[in-house]
């Protein structure tokens, strides 16, 4: 199945994705992106589709779900206390590369 323009445009629209409107579509451009973004992604999106429909034809009746990769996944550690060196927290800056007294420093953000 080729996914043509107008889909690649409604899907766009549903995944709030910022392309311009096709030299066939009415309602204007849209923002940002160009034509040639909406053509582009339709072209990917039909590639998806048919990676897709190759599944489709793989044989899975009788086959179990697999909940993980593992085929014997190791239980959960037990949680038990341990001594992490919180305490001061000192030892947390050591491997900073600028501190502020007891903070760390980083870059501003504007």
């Amino acid at each position: 199945m080729a996914v043509d323009a107008g889909t690649a445009r409604a899907i766009a629209d549903l995944a709030r994705l910022s392309l311009a409107r096709g030299a066939g579509e009415t309602e204007g451009p849209g923002p940002g992106g160009d034509s040639a973004d909406l053509e582009r992604v339709a072209g990917e999106m039909s590639k998806i589709v048919g990676y897709m429909e190759i599944l489709n034809e793989c044989a899975t009746e009788g086959v179990e779900p697999m909940y993980s990769p593992m085929t014997d996944p190791q239980p959960p550690r037990a949680d038990e206390p341990r001594e992490t060196g919180v305490g001061s927290g000192d030892w947390i800056l050591d491997g900073a590369p600028e501190t502020f007294g007891r903070f760390f420093s980083v870059p501003r953000i504007f």
